[in-house]
């Protein structure tokens, strides 16, 4: 197997950790390398990409320039779906066959896996715009090996032949997947030919200077879906989220945990457990907590409850914090007619969607300052 992982390696003493804005400045003055790695861990509001999180990564990509998709997860695909990297569940155009999905909660980048039987197949086709250029030079897919032989075959376009790869091993690996055509506008699908893989998604990248965007993200997650107790759940999602190069993690998480009635306090030991995993793999990353908006949807906490709990701990350990009321405003009545959806829980992206990513830009960019960014 040939690893694949371009990381810039920096002298430790030019890197301060910092929050989103500090290192996004560092890293504009020439400090950290040409690429910023970033990995986005989220619910719905993230993983539905058309939420906020698209338009905000075309933003800062067309402004700062595009190292490559990062990760593409087969549970929600990648930061630029639906536009630049298209791939999801939903259609039978991107996954068809003979697939079990798993629940949430798995050690995986985005909360489940996918295991498929003979036949079963997937597709991401990748589309430029005049702003972003989609050629990858390098690919890599993650998968979870059983300590049985499975055999996969990939191509990179229809008139491609198909390339043989054999999935080996136990516990999480990583194998490359060479032969990615010159051209922006390809379309990578993958067959299980042999055996029972199970699946995590693809990490690419090209050769350019720019941001590069994993989405970690699953519908319907909550906190508890990114931190077990178990020692050998915290191992396999150390090492698979490890293969994913990140700078800077941007941390969404609260909605659903206000949907199920989680308790402040155990959320709170939960994203206190994740941060802990994610200094453990990457320890120089800045990590980054952001609280979601209320809205109208009933529940047993308010979203500011979450905040009580979560801001202190986050002051006092310096890392970046951020709130979202503050962009939304306090009268949530007032917004939600015109900013969320009619579930009560999803932003509009013409409106809501619109503030969030505004908000994420100013505040990461740091052009614009908000009442809950000021760093610790």
């Amino acid at each position: 197997m040939l690893p694949v992982d371009d990381a810039q390696p920096v002298a430790a003493s030019v890197i301060e950790v910092g929050d989103a804005r500090e290192r996004f400045a560092q890293w504009r003055e020439g400090k950290a390398g040409k690429v910023l790695s970033v990995s986005v861990i989220g619910d719905s509001y993230t993983a539905g990409q058309d939420f906020y999180l698209n338009k905000l990564v075309q933003r800062v990509a067309g402004e700062v320039g595009f190292a490559g998709p990062g990760y593409i997860g087969f549970n929600h695909g990648a930061a630029l779906g639906g536009t630049h990297f298209k791939y999801t569940r939903s259609s039978e155009k991107y996954f068809g066959g003979d697939w079990k999905v798993s629940g949430l909660g798995q050690a995986s980048p985005d909360s489940r896996t996918v295991t498929g039987k003979p036949g079963a197949w997937l597709q991401v086709d990748a589309g430029p715009t005049s702003t972003l250029d989609t050629a990858v030079t390098q690919a890599k897919l993650l998968y979870l090996g059983n300590g049985e032989s499975s055999e996969i075959r990939y191509r990179w376009t229809t008139s491609q032949d198909w390339r043989p790869l054999k999935l080996e091993g136990s516990g999480v690996q990583e194998i490359a997947l060479p032969g990615a055509p010159s051209a922006a506008d390809w379309s990578f699908k993958l067959q299980v030919v042999k055996g029972a893989p199970t699946l995590f998604g693809l990490w690419m990248s090209n050769d350019k200077a720019g941001v590069r965007v994993s989405k970690l993200a699953a519908s319907g997650a909550a906190s508890a879906d990114f931190y077990h107790k178990d020692p050998q759940w915290q191992t396999q999602w150390k090492t698979v989220v490890s293969k994913i190069p990140a700078d800077v993690y941007l941390i969404m998480l609260g909605g659903n945990d206000q949907g199920f009635g989680v308790k402040p306090a155990q959320y709170l030991q939960n994203v206190q457990g994740l941060v802990s995993m994610l200094r453990e793999i990457q320890p120089a990353a800045s990590i980054n907590l952001i609280m979601r908006q209320d809205t109208t949807r009933s529940s047993a906490y308010p979203m500011s409850a979450y905040a009580q709990a979560l801001e202190p701990w986050a002051r006092e350990q310096r890392l970046g914090y951020a709130n979202l009321q503050c962009a939304f405003g306090p009268d949530v009545k007032r917004y939600a007619a015109a900013m969320i959806g009619p579930d009560k829980i999803h932003p509009l992206p013409a409106t809501g969607g619109k503030v969030i990513a505004d908000y994420f830009y100013g505040w990461i960019t740091g052009t614009s300052t908000g009442c809950d960014d000021s760093p610790p």
